[in-house]
């Protein structure tokens, strides 16, 4: 009986297509048509609509283009593409970054494979397959995704590079990083990855040259944004709280602090549940984190002094969102580096076993290290399947505020102009100018609704705290000016006409 042979088969025409398969049945599996709560989608929807229209990178959402600052172009381009090609429609956009996600299957088993054996590589690939975080992000029109597939592209030819000693292709490996860099402003990990990489492997030239051409190419943008007042990432993350710029700058003892904050939630809560999101209770994952951080540092350490690439990589991601504003630590920050954590924490395992074997003088097995791979598998499956259970499902007070936007975009003239709670995915949906409310005193709100020719009013159950606080006395005070138009019931939405 012949036994399967993996290595016979990577190399077929059928084999990296097949993942890319895989990865996109997994895809539309997974797929979910409403859009993600927060507002950074919606935002990326109404930049990608200002680039279709010829407004440029700006934001459109009140009616006159301001321009935008904060996300590179890269990613709101692409959208604008879908954008002229499918007017209207959000489900091309968010299938756009499902085909990102398909994509990015073979290309993790492409780049797995230049460090690893085929069973490394096609492991970390199937449980980026059923990976519960990937997977909700594999439709959510933001930049995580994409990023992830550039990210892969730019690490595949910066190891080309290093192997190839040209400079053609170190010219192509820039280009990458840059293209990364453009979709997501983390794209600067790459350009560090890329010179201490090189530096590592003593490679003076090599990581001159990337410093150098990567400083050309972002160059453009760090110009226009100088000139429209700069960014608003270097500030909020210099700042103690972004959202209390009362509280200061960061001084050494606030910044040691923020980091021993994030190094507590990252390696006790947010990689264990990466790696192992279910069959943990909340008393067990500070054991887990400990153990799974425990491997984490073990990989990187060894492959900071192997000069490993991947390692390069993943220490560079880790040290800028160890240093981010704590409020803001999430597990979607480490989305794009998901492949290269199960790959670490694969092979410290791997290692760690042989090592055991060695000291015990017993002949080494894979079978732990299988069954190591076997538990994570099975709880990412476990918590895949219960996303797949959830696909469709929003929250009756999200589910209210999203049919008044709908109803918005079928029964009003294209030019009203909306006061909400969220305006961004409002806009988003409703495809109609809209903007927020003042949080004042109620005349004060209503001299804004003037002030801003507000046409139509959303009083909303969403459950933030500014709706009951400062819009419904506004609109009790002046309870003359209002009349409704619709109501959404369960839990209310009232869709109300100002005069």
């Amino acid at each position: 009986m012949r036994t399967f042979n993996l290595a016979q088969h990577e190399s077929k025409p059928y084999f990296l297509p097949a993942l890319g398969l895989c990865g996109l049945l997994m895809g539309i599996l997974l797929f979910d048509a409403n859009l993600s709560l927060t507002g950074d989608n919606a935002q990326f929807i109404n930049l990608g609509r200002s680039l279709a229209d010829g407004y440029g990178l700006s934001e459109t959402i009140e009616g006159e283009p301001t321009p935008h600052t904060k996300y590179p172009f890269g990613f709101p381009l692409l959208l604008a593409i879908v954008h002229i090609i499918f007017p209207g429609n959000l489900i091309a956009l968010k299938i756009l970054v499902v085909l990102f996600y398909a994509i990015s299957i073979p290309l993790t088993y492409l780049l797995i494979r230049r460090f690893a054996s085929p069973p490394m590589a096609l492991g970390v690939s199937a449980l980026c397959l059923v990976s519960s975080l990937l997977l909700d992000y594999s439709h959510q029109v933001m930049s995580e995704i994409p990023f992830l597939l550039f990210s892969l592209i730019a690490l595949l030819l910066l190891h080309r590079a290093q192997k190839s000693d040209t400079l053609s292709a170190l010219a192509f490996a820039i280009i990458a990083i840059i293209a990364a860099y453009y979709i997501r402003s983390a794209g600067l990990i790459l350009i560090g990855t890329g010179i201490v990489f090189f530096a590592l492997h003593k490679k003076w030239k090599e990581a001159g040259l990337i410093a150098i051409g990567s400083f050309l190419l972002a160059l453009p943008w760090q110009i226009r944004n100088a000139a429209l007042g700069g960014t608003p990432y270097i500030e909020q993350l210099l700042s103690v709280n972004p959202y209390r710029p009362e509280e200061g700058m960061l001084t050494l003892t606030t910044l040691i602090e923020r980091i021993l904050a994030n190094l507590d939630l990252y390696g006790l809560l947010v990689i264990p549940y990466i790696l192992l999101p279910s069959s943990i209770d909340t008393s067990t994952f500070a054991g887990v984190g400990i153990f799974f951080s425990g491997l984490i540092l073990y990989a990187l350490i060894t492959g900071l002094i192997k000069r490993h690439l991947l390692i390069v990589y993943l220490t560079c991601y880790l040290c800028l969102y160890i240093l981010w504003p704590e409020m803001w630590s999430d597990t979607r920050f480490l989305v794009p580096a998901i492949p290269i954590l199960f790959y670490a924490i694969l092979t410290s395992m791997d290692e760690l076993l042989h090592l055991l074997a060695r000291a015990l003088k017993k002949t080494a097995s894979r079978a732990g290290a299988v069954l190591f791979f076997l538990f994570i598998l099975g709880s990412n499956i476990y918590e895949t399947n219960y996303l797949a259970g959830h696909i469709g499902k929003l929250p009756p007070n999200w589910d209210t505020y999203f049919a008044a936007a709908e109803w918005i975009k079928d029964n009003t003239d294209p030019d009203v102009k909306i006061a909400c709670r969220k305006p961004y995915l409002m806009n988003a949906i409703a495809n109609r100018k809209a903007t927020g409310y003042a949080w004042k005193a109620p005349d004060e709100v209503i001299a804004e609704f003037e002030q801003k020719n507000i046409d139509i009013v959303i009083i909303d159950q969403i459950g933030y705290r500014s709706t009951p606080e400062f819009l419904i006395p506004a609109i009790q005070a002046h309870e003359n000016r209002f009349k409704i138009l619709h109501l959404v019931r369960d839990p209310n939405t009232y869709v109300l006409k100002f005069k």
